[in-house]
């Protein structure tokens, strides 16, 4: 059946206003063209809708059963169309960041708090997880953006570099490294080393940089989030290598943060996102304010 919007339309107008003309002027149209739009609909509809007279017309018994139906079509497309708009304008609608447990905890906040200042009408909804999970969450389509490193190339899964930052030893104040501004990988020799899990993208850059530099270090405990690791190097258990935004996790435990040189090595934090589906509205503009925060931090 081929029913289109513009035939409702001149239908509607023509059983409000009982004139043809009137309709016609009503929509911005000729006389002749709401004719053949009435004509074209009651050949679709395989009924007659109108009983003509000399200068009035009147709805038949199927025209009057198909008028409210044909009202309720053209609201709920108005509702529709106003609602796409509104989320347009940003002023409603839903974003949901999936962020590695760091970095919820560092770089979002602070973001999140002037996006919900500027649009209150949009709904900010953070899943922190481990790093390995969020690839997975964006292709179920369970986080609109992705915040985290990527390991490998994937072709499903686009990347928007937002800063870089540098591995770092994080030690117990009392270990021998505690006061040195600098360690080099070498001396890491015979540590004892708290790890991420394997499928953690940072600890496949540490281990790639131990092997690199040629230093065996016994991984003496795995562990998925950064803040254990770190309460358990407060403990005397081990040494750990994380990201230097980690130093805003230590401020309540008792270690110390020193630089690893020879060599310095580095990760991108990216935007990720699924390259499928478009970026909502409030997705989008969401992405802009991140990109706009790693450019004040860099």
């Amino acid at each position: 059946m081929n029913v289109t919007l513009r035939q409702l339309q001149a239908f509607i107008a023509v059983a409000e206003l009982g004139r043809f003309h009137l309709a016609a002027d009503h929509l911005g149209l000729t006389q002749s063209a709401i004719s053949i739009l009435i004509k074209d609909l009651e050949v679709a509809l395989k009924h007659r809708l109108f009983d003509r007279h000399t200068r009035m017309v009147s709805l038949t018994t199927a025209g009057a059963e198909f008028l409210p139906q044909a009202r309720k079509v053209m609201s709920d497309l108005e509702i529709a169309v106003a609602n796409v708009h509104e989320l347009a304008s940003l002023q409603r609608g839903r974003v949901t960041i999936a962020a590695a447990i760091v970095l919820a905890a560092t770089l979002l906040p602070p973001v999140i708090a002037r996006f919900v200042k500027r649009y209150p009408d949009i709904s900010v909804q953070v899943r922190d997880m481990p790093e390995e999970e969020i690839r997975s969450a964006l292709k179920r389509n369970e986080a609109d953006l992705g915040i985290g490193t990527v390991s490998a190339d994937d072709p499903e899964i686009q990347a928007s570099v937002l800063m870089r930052d540098q591995l770092t030893l994080i030690c117990r104040s009392d270990h021998r490294f505690a006061k040195a501004r600098q360690v080099s990988w070498a001396s890491l020799a015979g540590e004892g080393l708290i790890g991420l899990a394997k499928d953690n993208p940072l600890r496949g850059l540490v281990d790639r940089a131990l092997i690199a530099s040629g230093v065996e270090v016994k991984t003496r405990y795995e562990v998925r989030f950064s803040t254990t690791a770190i309460s358990m190097v407060a403990e005397g258990l081990g040494i750990a290598i994380l990201p230097e935004n980690s130093r805003q996790l230590t401020t309540n435990v008792d270690v110390r943060i020193v630089e690893l040189v020879d060599p310095v090595i580095s990760r991108n934090i990216s935007i990720l996102q699924y390259r499928q589906p478009m970026l909502s509205p409030a997705a989008a503009k969401m992405k802009e304010f991140l990109m706009g925060a790693s450019r004040k931090l860099s």
